[in-house]
C-alpha cells in the first residue's frame, strides 16, 4: 500500500510544524544577539547553525512522499501523530475546527529517488549518532517539522515538490534508473 498517496495533513499538523519551525528560527535569531558588525547588530547569526535543522527538515519532507517501507511508514506515523496532537491543541486552545490542508496532485518518489532517500537517511543517522545532544535535537525536530509540512498546500508544500523533483532526478541519474 502506498501510504504517501493516502496520507493527509490537517491544519493542526501544519500548525505544529510551523510552530517547530518558528521555535527553531526564534532560538537561532536570539542566539545571534547583537554581536558583530551590521546595522542593528545580528552579525553573530550564523546561517550554518541552521544546517542540521534544514537538512533534516528536507529529509522529512521527502520521506513523507515515500511509497511506504520503514522510512515512509515512520514519516506517515509522525504526520498522523502530529496532526492528532495539533487538532486537539487547536480545538482546546481556540475552539476552531481543523480542516485538511493536504495539497492536491501529490508527487511521489521514483525508485531512484527512494534509493537516494535511503542513502540520505543513512547519512543523517550517522551524523545523528556522532553528534552532541543539541545537534541530535535539531535533527529530530527538523524531521518532525518536515513530515508535518511536506504535504501541506502552502509554501512548504511547494518547497516539498521541488525537493521531491530534485531527489527523483538526482536519484535516477545516480542509480541509472530512467523511467
Amino acid at each position: 500500500m502506498n501510504t504517501a498517496t493516502t496520507a493527509t495533513v490537517s491544519l493542526g499538523g501544519v500548525t505544529i510544524g510551523l510552530g517547530i519551525l518558528a521555535w527553531t528560527l526564534a532560538k537561532w535569531w536570539k542566539a545571534g544577539g547583537s554581536k558583530g558588525p551590521g546595522p542593528g547588530g545580528g552579525g553573530g547569526r550564523d546561517p550554518k547553525a541552521l544546517l542540521p535543522f534544514a537538512t533534516s527538515m528536507a529529509l522529512g519532507m521527502v520521506a513523507v512522499t515515500a511509497a511506504g517501507g520503514l522510512i515512509g511508514t515512520a514519516a506517515v506515523f509522525l504526520l498522523n501523530s502530529g496532526s492528532m496532537v495539533g487538532n486537539w491543541s487547536l480545538t482546546a486552545v481556540t475552539g476552531t475546527v481543523t480542516p485538511e490542508v493536504t495539497r492536491s496532485g501529490l508527487k511521489a518518489l521514483t525508485p531512484g529517488g527512494c534509493a537516494l532517500l535511503a542513502i540520505y537517511f543513512v547519512v543523517l543517522v550517522a551524523l545523528w549518532k556522532s553528534g552532541a545532544k543539541v545537534f541530535k535535537g535539531k535533527i529530530a525536530s527538523g524531521i518532525v517539522c518536515g513530515c508535518l509540512l511536506g504535504l501541506s498546500a502552502g509554501f512548504s508544500g511547494v518547497a516539498s515538490i521541488a525537493l521531491v523533483t530534485i531527489t527523483n532526478t538526482v536519484g535516477d541519474k545516480i542509480t541509472g534508473v530512467i523511467l
